[in-house]
């Protein structure tokens, strides 16, 4: 506990010094977030194994079951979300590389998944020589937003999967988002990685995306019994007020196993913790509570079982 707060008290210092950045930044309400006809969010955050990818997935299969046209967007070369949605990257003829450069359109290189109104604009690997080709062109940092401009009064979220990484194109995704929602460890670390993001938040808005907004912090893998994750979890409430989901991931073998088959979680094990999670992240987006006994909301999906096939 004492290495713990002293931890604490470190980043604390961190925070207050590169976090006055967001005394700048106003921010929308929830209920401004619910009248939009279309939202667009970044899931971004520069280090790598936060689960930008597993959110991406699981959140937009969570809001298509309710009946919400989603349209997930993978920009990140890995193409987890492109996997994780059970698409076969060899059996692609374009994908979001093609978009980015100018050689296709985006409704073009859109594909339908298994599961219920969620579409999927894929990544395969020819997107980690993007970046070279993007840095020489005109436009670059608006590239993937004019072309999601043309397609997203189609959907209503839109969700973008940024590589681990602050080059052309995670500043593409944070230029083309309205808001953007940054899934994090609670770990000392983390609290730097985040500081990081802020800054380049305040580069974006200054130059490319002025209403761009911070729709939540997400915290991952989280367990509230240790004291080092109550800590951080309470330091970035202090200087995000408002801006931390209630709403936390935890640990959980079936969520880390459904992207092995292609599905998501709320596809592969219903029941799950990790399924719940995000059934309960989906209705905190909506803006909804919680019945008294959330399992009753884990039927979902019956309407459709697409994703077992």
């Amino acid at each position: 506990a004492p290495y713990a707060q002293a931890l604490c008290g470190v980043a604390s210092n961190i925070l207050s010094i590169k976090f006055g950045v967001l005394e700048q930044l106003v921010f929308n309400t929830p209920q401004e977030r619910r009248t939009r006809v279309s939202i667009v969010y970044a899931v971004a955050n520069q280090k790598g194994g936060v689960g930008k990818s597993t959110t991406v997935v699981n959140l937009g299969a969570y809001l298509g079951s309710r009946g919400k046209r989603v349209l997930c967007v993978d920009i990140d070369p890995q193409g987890n979300t492109t996997t994780g949605l059970g698409i076969k990257k060899k059996q692609l003829p374009v994908s979001s590389y093609e978009v980015l450069v100018g050689k296709c359109s985006i409704q073009e290189a859109i594909v339908r998944t298994a599961f219920e109104n969620v579409s999927l604009l894929p990544a395969k690997n020819t997107l980690a020589g993007a970046e070279l080709e993007l840095s020489a062109m005109d436009n670059r940092m608006n590239r993937l937003k004019m072309q999601i401009l043309t397609c997203k009064l189609d959907y209503d979220y839109i969700l973008i999967d940024c590589p681990p990484a602050l080059g052309l194109l995670t500043v593409n995704g944070l230029v083309a988002a309205d808001q953007l929602i940054i899934p994090m460890l609670a770990e000392f670390y983390a609290l730097e990685g985040l500081s990081q993001l802020t800054n380049t938040i305040k580069v974006v808005r200054s130059n490319y995306n002025p209403n761009l907004d911070i729709g939540g912090i997400l915290f991952v893998m989280f367990d509230q019994r240790l004291n080092v994750s109550r800590q951080v979890e309470e330091e970035v409430k202090k200087y995000f007020p408002n801006k931390v989901f209630q709403t936390k991931i935890p640990r959980n073998v079936r969520l880390s196993e459904a992207p092995s088959h292609g599905k998501p979680v709320m596809y592969y094990d219903r029941f799950s913790k990790g399924a719940e999670a995000y059934m309960l992240l989906g209705l905190e987006l909506l803006g909804e509570k919680p019945p008294e006994k959330k399992r009753r909301l884990l039927s979902f999906g019956k309407k459709r079982e697409s994703g077992d096939q």
